[in-house]
């Protein structure tokens, strides 16, 4: 009876603003910005359907058109709430878009370039709020002056050159985990991975007026993870540029000449996007375009998919999968015609195509620069025990802009001031001195804790006042609330949101005094996969136990799965453009959902409830525990698919030392295709336990091992996991030669080092003393570099085990400053940082572009005793560290 009652409330509510809305509406024909009578007619129609998904918070949303000035104001704003992805409607009030869409139009009218954007060009690449997963922030309206007399009497192209000066002074490149930070925070952080580098930039040219947009590719061909960069639209032409990564000119960066060797480069547009560059993917909130081509070169390769008979299939569905990360990661899905047609334009690579329709599949290994239409038969395609391998080949690297010297050394120099400015602003942040004082000071006995204060970067004021303002009696409590969110948690969670998870678990501490790790986890945390880390507990705490009053029941995990499922509706495709999940109170609010806000609100109202909950680590199913054991909750599966589980053994067979994540994956076949278990990334076989529990199903084994020149030779085999059976699982990594390395003619021994710590200046052969060494050109600024570093880092104790010299030089000229020497000090003794006295490696780095392209750095050697090259590598790449061991571990 309660549910029905809600769900006639917000019917009639709906339909009252409905009638509300359309009368607001109907005078909009003198906007100026974009005259088109059919674009605020699809606004219009769009709007119904937002309005109803936003369900008790529509008029927090839908009413501020009211308070909109003029016409123009009216249409954008309009144009905003039609549009916006689920999470916002959810949790953002309508007068947040509304005063973002009047520094919108602030900039158009206090900018030269402004009046001159077409106006489907601004709605699109300028108005926009959001540009990834972030959580949305007051970044317009606090940095539009600075901004702003940054530019003043600039160019449209030498304002958007100089925003990225700004930025850069602002914020450099460090990993970090997949939750995107806001752009003010990524501020106060100064460092961001680079989807948050180009979300910042985005937003700071938006501000500024200029249309933006952030483009990626979703993984690469060449090297495995991906990469996200900016366009920018200039006088009637988009751009590239590295985000916080400042260039001589447009359509520069270090990765123009990785780019050039992509499957797929694309941008997510907001809106109903009806402009003239390729759609790959066409929603009623966004659209997906196809930047490929002003990159590389593409083509468009067809694929016919029958069934069994020759029949043609209609509407299967198509995935274009690239190998990377040791897995088949779709780059694009698409779905066939009434004659079984589709087709994708994509780099000249090779690709694995998999079709499926009603759990039927088939697949090709495709070189698409050799085949023009491939045909796909499915059908009950699965063997256990097949086993295939495959070589699979990048497209090649093309020719790169270049400026000149003059040019280079002047920005070099403009970048070295901006890494001060930085720097600067990074020494305010507080150290483990400080840090420690003020835990004495506050009689916090753990003193460990001060890595939460210095890992807070410019947030340190917010977790230092949670702590400080903490009771006493519970201050212990608020130190391990802090050790188990997230990194990125410290950097810009407030202190309003810890103090609600303290309160508000704390009363569940004794339940949990033999087991506190269980109480700190899966209760006292708010951190529950990738969202923004929130306040929900009360809101949670009041809905749910309102609810279970009127019917009469306790809070167990099956009134809330129950609770969930009568209450919650689910909309998997009108959160598809912000892919943030929503906050569990918005869920509640708006009474919609996508799968994962779904299974998250799940859990966090077991938490609430001090019932320890989480989403499964390998199958990110929500669970809860009960008598020691995790109990999955499957909303969307049949009551007889629900705990059906079975074991695998992964045995190495093979020589080489198979890493997850780095060359094999376990895919379980779920519709139509496999999907990578989450394992940890990096983790040996040998560090598997000899029986791991899966769900029982059919799966797939990747293996992979990725030659010099981007090339993999990859295998697939299938097996099944039966219910409550053991199954032994070989995992044989694919052996390759490799000779790159040994082709090159150089002579390092005579090539002259400057220890950047002690200033002494030495020739490599006298600190090598003619044993194997590794050796690498770096340029410490740069992304490519730095993962270098991480590379190497990463598998820091087998470089040890192996105790040969590790010398990293810098080649003159570069700044060195923003090397983390402290990640390794006391860790890895045989690294060695230098300068190239003389540049005589960069010169022979120019010469080996003769026989090899090494167009960026780092530039990375395996030296051997003879004083040849056992390896090389060079520019972006991940993985360097791994693939040299593997070398050292083959006895070359």
């Amino acid at each position: 009876m309660h549910i029905l009652n809600i769900t006639k409330m917000r019917k009639t509510f709906f339909y009252l603003l409905l009638i509300v809305f359309t009368a607001a509406c109907s005078f909009r024909s003198g906007a100026q910005i974009i005259k088109d009578a059919s674009f605020d007619a699809a606004v219009e129609l769009q709007m119904k359907t937002q309005m109803e998904l936003a369900g008790n918070r529509s008029d927090k949303l839908f009413g501020i058109i009211n308070e909109t000035k003029n016409e123009d104001e009216k249409q954008a704003v309009s144009f905003l709430l039609a549009y916006l992805p689920l999470s916002d409607l959810a949790d953002y009030p309508g007068s947040y878009f509304l005063e973002n869409v009047r520094m919108s139009l602030k900039a158009r009218r206090d900018t030269p370039w402004g009046v001159n954007i077409p106006g489907d060009v601004f709605f699109h690449f300028v108005l926009p709020v959001r540009v990834n997963n972030e959580n949305l922030d007051d970044f317009r309206t606090e940095m539009y002056d600075e901004i702003m007399g940054r530019i003043k009497g600039m160019s449209m192209k030498d304002a958007a050159l100089e925003v990225n000066h700004w930025c850069h002074e602002k914020v450099t490149y460090r990993p970090s985990d997949e939750r995107t930070s806001a752009p003010l925070s990524t501020i106060r952080t100064s460092y961001g991975r680079c989807g948050e580098e180009s979300t910042f930039f985005v937003a700071a040219l938006r501000t500024a007026g200029i249309p933006a947009r952030q483009v990626y590719t979703p993984r690469w061909a060449h090297t495995d993870d991906n990469h996200a960069w900016v366009e920018i639209w200039v006088d009637g032409k988009w751009y590239f540029l590295g985000a916080c990564e400042p260039s001589p000119d447009l359509n520069m960066g270090w990765f123009a000449a990785p780019s050039t060797r992509t499957m797929l480069v694309n941008t997510r547009v907001f809106g109903k996007y009806t402009g003239d560059e390729p759609v790959v993917v066409s929603e009623k909130r966004f659209s997906e375009i196809n930047r490929t081509g002003n990159y590389t070169p593409v083509k468009k390769i067809f694929v016919k998919v029958t069934d069994n008979s020759g029949a043609p299939v209609e509407n299967a569905k198509v995935e274009f999968q690239l190998y990377n990360y040791a897995e088949f990661f779709p780059l694009a899905r698409t779905y066939t015609n009434a004659g079984g047609f589709t087709g994708f334009t994509t780099g000249l690579g090779t690709l694995v195509i998999w079709a499926n329709k009603n759990n039927s599949f088939g697949y090709e290994i495709t070189s698409v620069k050799e085949t023009d239409t491939v045909n796909i038969k499915i059908g009950d395609n699965f063997t256990a025990g097949r086993y295939e391998e495959h070589l699979l080949i990048p497209p090649s690297e093309q020719k790169i802009n270049s400026v000149s010297e003059k040019d280079e050394k002047e920005n070099s120099a403009r970048l070295q001031k901006e890494d001060e400015i930085r720097n600067a602003y990074m020494k305010t942040f507080r150290d483990s001195s400080w840090a420690v004082n003020f835990l004495k000071d506050n009689d916090v006995k753990d003193l460990n804790a001060y890595k939460y204060i210095t890992g807070s970067n410019g947030n340190w004021k917010e977790i230092t006042s949670f702590i400080k303002n903490t009771p006493k009696e519970n201050r212990e409590y608020a130190v391990r609330l802090l050790g188990v969110i997230s990194d990125k948690d410290l950097h810009d969670t407030k202190e309003s949101v810890l103090k609600e998870h303290l309160d508000n678990s704390l009363n569940f501490r004794d339940k949990f005094r033999n087991n506190t790790g269980i109480w700190e986890k899966y209760i006292l945390s708010g951190r529950i996969s990738n969202e923004m880390m929130t306040a929900w507990r009360t809101s949670v705490k009041s809905i749910l136990q309102t609810s279970a009053d009127k019917a009469g029941q306790p809070i167990t995990p099956a009134f809330i799965e129950q609770w969930i499922a009568g209450n919650i509706k689910t909309d998997n495709v009108a959160n598809m453009h912000s892919r943030a999940p929503l906050s569990p109170s918005g869920v509640l609010e708006t009474g919609y959902a996508d799968n994962k806000s779904r299974d998250i609100l799940f859990v966090a109202s077991c938490r609430t409830f001090g019932i320890p909950a989480r989403l499964n680590p390998i199958t990110l199913v929500p669970q809860y525990l009960d008598s020691g054991d995790w109990k999955d909750v499957l909303f969307d599966a049949a009551p007889l698919q629900k705990d059906k589980r079975g074991y695998i053994n992964l045995i190495n067979t093979g020589r080489l030392i198979p890493k997850y994540y780095t060359n094999f994956t376990v895919g379980l076949f779920k519709e139509g295709v496999f999907r990578s278990l989450e394992f940890d990334e990096g983790k040996p076989v040998s560090q598997f336990p000899d029986s791991v529990q899966v769900p029982a199903g059919k799966y797939m084994l990747v293996t992979g091992n990725r030659k010099q020149d981007g090339s993999v030779l990859s295998g697939m085999s299938f097996f099944e996991v039966k219910e409550n059976e053991l199954t032994i699982v070989p995992v044989k990594i694919p052996e390759v030669s490799d000779e790159i390395g040994s082709k090159l003619n150089i002579n390092t021994g005579d090539v002259v080092s400057v220890n950047i710590k002690t200033g002494k200046q030495e020739k490599l052969s006298d600190i090598t003393g003619n044993e194997s060494y590794v050796l690498a050109v770096i340029d410490p600024d740069k992304e490519p570099s730095k993962h270098l570093l991480n590379d190497i880092l990463a598998v820091s104790g087998e470089f040890n085990e192996w105790g040969g010299k590790i010398i990293l030089l810098v080649e003159p000229g570069f700044n060195a400053d923003f090397i983390n020497y402290a990640a390794f000090d006391g860790k890895m003794p045989n690294v060695i940082f230098g300068y190239d006295k003389d540049g005589t490696m960069s010169g022979m780095i120019s010469k080996i572009n003769e026989t090899v392209v090494c167009s960026e750095l780092p530039a990375v050697f395996l030296i051997n005793k003879k004083g040849g090259a056992d390896f090389f590598r060079c520019g972006y790449s991940i993985g360097s560290g791994e693939e040299i061991l593997k070398i050292l571990r083959n006895g070359k």
